[in-house]
């Protein structure tokens, strides 16, 4: 091994892999507005691209299409166990142009700006003005949002929202905030279009940034 090369990363540990497995599981409900919501944020080749709440990495395959390798994305986990997992999926894969961090870097490692982001059930970051700023300020003017994840059914589809409680309202801060998650974007993107779907359990928003 010379001084320049890297031990391989270990497999994830039992733990991590469980954590990822039931993230999957949770999630399986919305395989489909994954594809959906990569096409909505529209990345180009070249592109860098912000996953926000990447978990296991369940859309970097996408996104690592649409961008190429002469994109690069930077995917944001703060949980240990998911963040393990897709490091490890990203290594296997031998993607040089994604990585994968616990926290957005400071604005040195986003000195162009990133050209779309993808906050994926990233509820945590949508409900602090503080994080979502900070969020907003590493895209350039005019760069693509596309939000996804749970949300409290309405109406008639009130039944449903025992069931979201019950399987998301653990995995968020603010419970309350899933009648309306997308609400705090709809300052910063004038166009916010947002659709519902999976009997109102789930949504995805997206809209432009305007220039500041």
């Amino acid at each position: 091994m010379t001084a320049t090369e890297q031990p391989p990363r270990p497999t994830p540990s039992i733990t991590a892999l469980d954590a990822a497995a039931l993230y999957e599981r949770r999630t399986t409900l919305f395989d489909g507005w994954r594809t959906q919501a990569v096409g909505l944020l529209g990345p180009r080749p070249g592109d860098t691209v912000l996953d926000i709440g990447c978990g296991p990495g369940s859309n970097l395959d996408a996104l690592r299409a649409r961008v190429g390798p002469s994109g690069r994305i930077l995917a944001v986990e703060e949980t240990p166990e998911l963040l393990d997992v897709a490091r490890h999926r990203v290594e296997r894969r031998g993607w040089h142009n994604v990585e994968v961090m616990s926290a957005l870097p400071a604005s040195a490692g986003l000195r162009s700006g990133a050209h779309a982001a993808l906050p994926c059930a990233a509820d945590d970051v949508l409900q602090s003005p503080a994080r979502l700023a900070y969020l907003l300020t590493r895209l350039r003017p005019g760069a693509r949002v596309v939000a996804g994840g749970w949300k409290l059914p309405a109406g008639w589809l009130w039944p449903f929202r025992a069931f979201v409680s019950a399987h998301y309202g653990p995995m968020v801060r603010r419970p309350a905030a899933l009648d309306r998650p997308w609400r705090p974007l709809t300052e910063h993107l004038p166009d916010l279009t947002v659709t519902e779907f999976g009997f109102g359990t789930g949504y995805l928003a997206a809209g432009t940034l305007l220039p500041r």
